[in-house]
């Protein structure tokens, strides 16, 4: 059966997409997940003690490390979320992958959104002096930035479960050019989704990057947030990703 290969996102742990894990093993696929470097660990405790591993994380070394990761599952169908989302457009043009899904997906260097929302939800990212500082993300700011539209006691219980401190490396790389995606060799099938009500990756940046690729699908959510793969009512994206999944298997 063909494996699904999760790929989470910034500021998250593998174990957020678990829900998804046990929906998809019920449908008979096999999957596989990879963890950021500097995010393996109960999320509390990391948050009491950022691992310095992100003092010096940033994109290229992220994309080898899931290139390596996932040597064993080269013809995975990918599945992420935010910059997970990035990776794996990243992933499809390295040869990485079989098809992917790019849920509210991070846009590649040199795509931006000026919505004045966006621009608010990315400014912790920017400060490039503090790049080997990890960033934390406190519960109101992940409530306001991803959770906007979720109730803010099912925010406070995700914040809680799996919300990790990040590197600024990261999100850095993708500002200053070191995140590009040449959409000639993304020749797999892509499936893009954007949501209405994400803050920090608007639904109109989520359009433009699926446009930028030949073989890509763009699907959009009324109402959802940047949370949607884990607040209440996550079920029906996940079984249409899936869904998919099967299609292109």
């Amino acid at each position: 059966m063909t494996t699904l290969a999760f790929v989470h996102g910034m500021y998250m742990t593998a174990a957020s997409w678990d829900p998804w894990i046990e929906r998809a093993r019920a449908l008979g696929f096999e999957t596989a997940t990879v963890e950021w470097p500097g995010h393996d660990g109960i999320s509390a405790d990391l948050r009491a003690n950022p691992p310095a591993a992100l003092r010096t994380l940033g994109y290229p070394q992220l994309l080898a490390h899931h290139i390596e990761q996932l040597a064993d599952n080269k013809d995975a169908i990918l599945i992420g979320h935010s910059v997970g989302g990035l990776l794996v457009q990243s992933l499809l043009a390295e040869g990485v992958g079989k098809a992917a899904v790019a849920i509210s997906p991070a846009p590649p260097s040199g795509l931006i959104s000026f919505r004045p929302e966006f621009l608010r939800a990315n400014l912790p990212h920017t400060n490039a002096a503090l790049r080997s500082k990890p960033l934390p993300m406190t519960a109101a700011r992940f409530a306001r930035t991803f959770g906007n539209a979720t109730d803010r006691t099912a925010s406070d219980a995700i914040w809680q479960e799996h919300v990790t401190p990040e590197a600024r490396g990261v999100p850095l790389d993708t500002l200053f050019g070191r995140a590009k995606v040449d959409p000639a060799k993304v020749t797999k099938p892509l499936l893009v989704y954007g949501a209405t009500k994400d803050r920090l990756i608007p639904a109109s940046l989520a359009r433009k990057i699926a446009s930028r690729y030949p073989h890509a699908e763009y699907r959009e959510l009324d109402g959802r947030d940047h949370l949607l793969c884990n607040s209440p009512g996550w079920e029906p994206l996940a079984d249409a990703v899936l869904a998919w999944a099967g299609e292109v298997a």
